[in-house]
């Protein structure tokens, strides 16, 4: 399907520039410039970390795992709850999944075991109110296992 004109000659006079030709003009400050509109990064989603038991564990390696459950889910073992860890979207296409990932970074900071009680929700709606309408936001409890 062909390029309707207007588009045609839009497109024309941004890749001019690009390869080169240049275009006689009466003024000499004329400039040619092309700025992409989008930033293809995102900023790293916001962790806030917060210790809830007496002292303070020693952190864990960034290599150390830790196990996840969501709300409704129970781990098997006994633990203590040392921590919360929270985590607000940078931006609309940060999913749970990567929210998740923050949010175990956090608890390996906290020396944590687990992160229990994971939930989700839009920012706007969280209580308190995390952040804009469109943003995910995840809370969790940071747990310690029993021995």
């Amino acid at each position: 399907m062909p390029l309707p004109l207007p588009r045609l000659v839009l497109l024309t006079c941004c890749l001019l520039p690009a390869v080169g030709v240049s275009v006689p003009a009466r003024h000499a400050n004329v400039v040619a410039t092309f700025i992409y509109s989008c930033d293809a990064s995102n900023p790293d989603p916001r962790l806030r970390t917060t210790y809830t038991a007496a002292g303070k564990p020693r952190p864990r390696s960034k290599s150390s795992p830790i196990e996840v459950f969501n709300r409704g889910q129970a781990p098997a073992r006994k633990y203590v709850a040392i921590g919360e860890v929270s985590v607000l979207a940078s931006g609309s296409r940060t999913s749970v999944d990567e929210l998740t990932e923050w949010a175990k970074r956090g608890a390996r900071r906290l020396g944590g075991d687990a992160i229990v009680n994971v939930s989700w929700d839009d920012a706007a709606h969280a209580q308190p109110k995390a952040g804009p309408v469109g943003l995910l936001y995840l809370t969790a409890s940071v747990v310690s296992w029993e021995e």
